[in-house]
């Protein structure tokens, strides 16, 4: 069998591989070498020489070399006689220039005083302008509630509030409350007593020991004698011509029927009317809430009150925005 012609060469991979290692072990040695050779001395000694060569570095090392030398002799100068006087003119000199600073601070003090005042004066007005707006807002809607009366003047007739039946209400002690969009107002006889803004309603102190007490003294009522003296006591019963009352210091009173007023018999009359219906004894103290057209809120919120303590209530819706007349009631 004839061999082929590439079996015949030689390959020299090997061979240059070696090479390579041993001309790289030959560097290495060589490197090894020269640097064992290099001492720190001749280091230095180079260094020395390249200052030496450069005149201008050597001059600017020596003028920082003596401006250090200087300030350590003035250093300590001052720490070996701090009580030594300054010279003249460099005393005048520090004098002018705490002078030129004082003027800057004193300056920069009025300029920002200045500001602060300007800030101030733009808050006050500030707040002025703010409450001027208030009080506009205010008067416009107070106007646009006097021009939608003005539009319906019928609402602005004055309101005799009475009871139903016969007109009169010498039998009935209520506390009237009048419920409007912005709150209530209570009324104590015909005079107003207090106010309560809407949302203050639930938690108003004197409103809630208004509505105590009234629970509290449903069952009393003023009863007057034949020549008008009024007696606070609660009814208790009638026996032929004598009616039993009892006050509130707890003492039973016995009145001949004929000694009272024709009204305060005719109260007694109907205490002895309910109880042979078997209904509740009819109750002269207690609330009535006057509700305005827009009160509606308001009345939701004193109701809770009432019920709160268990105090008696009524209502009556008002048409209308006109004064308000209690005269029918007793103790107006």
């Amino acid at each position: 069998m004839k061999k082929k012609k590439n079996d015949l060469q030689v390959s020299l991979f090997p061979f240059l591989s070696i090479l390579a290692c041993v001309l790289g072990i030959l560097t290495l040695m060589i490197m090894g070498v020269v640097v064992s050779q290099v001492s720190d001395d001749a280091v230095n000694q180079k260094i020395e020489e390249a200052f030496e060569s450069d005149d201008g570095f050597k001059q600017k090392m020596e003028e920082e070399k003596a401006a250090i030398e200087k300030l350590k002799m003035e250093i300590e100068e001052i720490r070996s006689n701090p009580a030594k006087k300054l010279d003249p003119k460099k005393k005048e000199k520090l004098k002018a220039e705490i002078a030129t600073l004082e003027k800057k601070k004193k300056s920069i003090l009025a300029q920002n005083k200045k500001q602060s005042e300007m800030a101030s004066n733009l808050e006050k007005e500030k707040a002025k302008m703010s409450a001027e707006v208030a009080k506009l807002t205010k008067d416009l809607a107070e106007a646009e509630e006097e021009w939608e009366k003005m539009k319906d003047p019928g609402k602005l007739v004055k309101m005799v509030v009475k009871q139903s039946g016969s007109g009169a209400g010498g039998d009935l002690e209520p506390t009237f409350v009048e419920c409007r969009s912005e709150g209530i107002r209570v009324y104590k006889g015909k005079d107003l007593d207090f106010e309560v803004k809407t949302a203050a309603i639930p938690k108003d102190t004197k409103l809630q020991n208004l509505v105590k007490a009234l629970a509290k003294e449903a069952p009393y009522r003023t009863w007057y004698s034949a020549q008008g003296t009024p007696m606070d006591a609660r009814y208790v019963k009638r026996e032929g011509p004598i009616i039993y009352l009892k006050n509130k210091k707890g003492e039973e009173l016995k009145v001949p029927s004929l000694q009272l007023s024709k009204a305060s018999q005719q109260i007694a009359a109907k205490y002895e009317i309910a109880r042979k219906a078997k209904r509740p004894d009819p109750e002269a103290r207690f609330i009535i809430f006057l509700i305005r057209s827009k009160g509606f809120s308001s009345w939701t919120r004193a109701v809770q009150v009432c019920a709160k303590f268990n105090c008696r209530y009524g209502q009556l819706p008002l048409d209308g925005e006109g004064e308000i007349d209690l005269s029918l009631f007793a103790g107006s």
